[in-house]
C-alpha cells in the first residue's frame, strides 16, 4: 500500500464501527462510511478514489495508509491465471520461433543436415560434441537435484524423481565413445567445459534453484520433444563415422526416445492447474534467453571443434 499503486484492490480485514454523528459533519461522515464499505477487494484504488466526489482524493488516500499501518488492510488484487497444458503450448510456440531464427540456422545443425556421405560430418567435430555433451551429463545433478523435492505438487515431483532415476548416469554411456576416441576418465576429470556448456549448466541451475517452473518448461527442447529419431546420430550414420563413437550415442538415444523424456515437459504442466498471468509473461521473456543460451552451447562446439586445430581438451593441469 506504500506505493498507492492504481492496481491495488484494497480490503478491509476488521469491522470499524464509527460513532453516529451529533453535528454538522454528518454528510463527512457517511462518506468515510461508504468508502470503507467499498473496501471489499473487488474495487481498484483508483475508482475508490473518484467514488466520493466529497472527499479529496489525497484524504481517501491517507485514510487507506491509516488503516494499512494499522494492519487492517489487505492488498486483494484479483488472481488470473491459466492452466498449465495452455502454458506449454504457448511457450512451445515461442521456442519453436526463437529456434528457427537461432539454434535451427546454427552452423553445426547445418553441418549435420548437410552430411550425406562419408567424411561429409568431421569426426573431431563428432568427438567435441560428445565432450561437450558428457560434461553437461556430469553436471546434470547440478539442474535435477534442486527440484526433485518440488513441494507445490506431488504428481510432478513423482514425474521428477522417476526421469532421474532414468537419466542418471548416462555420462557412463557417452564416456564409452570418449573411450573408443582414445580419452579415458582420467582425461575427461581433467577436462574443462567450454565457457557456453558451463553458462548453459549455470543457467538451468539457477531456474532450477529460484524458478523450478520455467526449468521445468526448458526441459522439452532439451530432451528433444516429438524425436522419434536423434538427427545428430542420423547424421553421423550417413558420414560412415565409427561404430565405436556411434553405437554408444545411440544406447544413450533410444533411453530417452523410450521412456519419453521428451514429453516430460507436458507431462508435468499438464499436472499444473494453474499458473498466474504475471508468472507467464516473465517466463515467456525467459524463454528467447534459454533457446540463445543453447544455441551458444552448439556454436561453441562447433567454433572450438571444427577448427582446423588438432582436437584437444581443455586441462585444469595446463593451466
Amino acid at each position: 500500500m506504500t506505493e498507492m499503486s492504481s492496481a491495488l484492490h484494497p480490503r478491509l480485514i476488521s469491522d470499524v464501527r464509527l460513532a453516529d454523528a451529533n453535528a454538522g459533519d454528518e454528510p463527512f461522515q457517511q462518506a468515510i462510511r461508504r468508502t470503507l464499505g467499498r473496501l471489499n477487494g473487488g474495487i481498484p484504488l483508483h475508482d475508490l478514489v473518484n467514488a466520493e466526489p466529497s472527499l479529496p482524493p489525497q484524504d481517501i488516500k491517507a485514510l487507506l495508509r491509516s488503516l494499512d499501518h494499522a494492519g487492517l488492510i489487505d492488498d486483494d488484487a484479483p488472481v488470473t491465471g491459466r492452466c498449465g497444458h495452455e502454458v506449454i503450448l504457448e511457450l512451445e510456440d515461442i521456442v519453436e520461433s526463437h529456434c528457427s531464427a537461432t539454434l535451427f540456422q546454427n552452423p553445426f545443425w547445418q553441418a549435420c543436415l548437410a552430411a550425406r556421405n562419408p567424411g561429409d560430418l568431421p569426426e573431431k567435430l563428432v568427438i567435441g560434441m560428445i565432450i561437450e555433451n558428457w560434461h553437461f551429463l556430469f553436471r546434470e545433478s547440478y539442474f535435477d537435484a534442486p527440484v526433485l523435492s518440488y513441494v507445490p505438487n506431488t504428481a510432478v515431483r513423482l514425474l521428477l524423481n522417476q526421469f532421474f532415476s532414468e537419466e542418471y548416469g548416462h555420462d557412463e554411456i557417452l564416456l564409452r565413445a570418449l573411450n573408443f576416441a582414445g580419452l579415458s576418465r582420467e582425461d575427461m576429470r581433467d577436462a574443462i567445459p567450454l565457457p557456453a556448456t558451463m553458462g548453459l549448466c549455470n543457467a538451468l541451475a539457477y531456474w532450477a534453484h529460484s524458478d523450478p517452473l520455467f526449468f521445468f518448461s526448458t526441459l522439452g527442447l532439451l530432451e528433444g520433444q516429438a524425436l522419434k529419431q536423434d538427427s545428430f546420430i542420423d547424421a553421423c550414420e550417413r558420414a560412415q563415422l565409427p561404430a565405436g563413437l556411434v553405437k554408444p550415442l545411440k544406447i544413450h538415444a533410444d533411453i530417452n526416445i523410450g521412456k519419453g523424456h521428451g514429453n516430460l515437459t507436458r507431462a508435468i504442466f499438464q499436472e499444473i492447474p494453474m499458473i498466474d498471468e504475471a508468472t507467464v509473461a516473465r517466463m515467456k521473456r525467459q524463454t528467447r534467453l534459454f533457446v540463445e543460451l543453447y544455441d551458444d552451447f552448439y556454436t561453441g562446439i562447433w567454433r572450438h571443434y571444427g577448427s582446423s586445430e588438432p582436437l584437444l581438451l581443455r586441462r585444469v593441469s595446463q593451466l
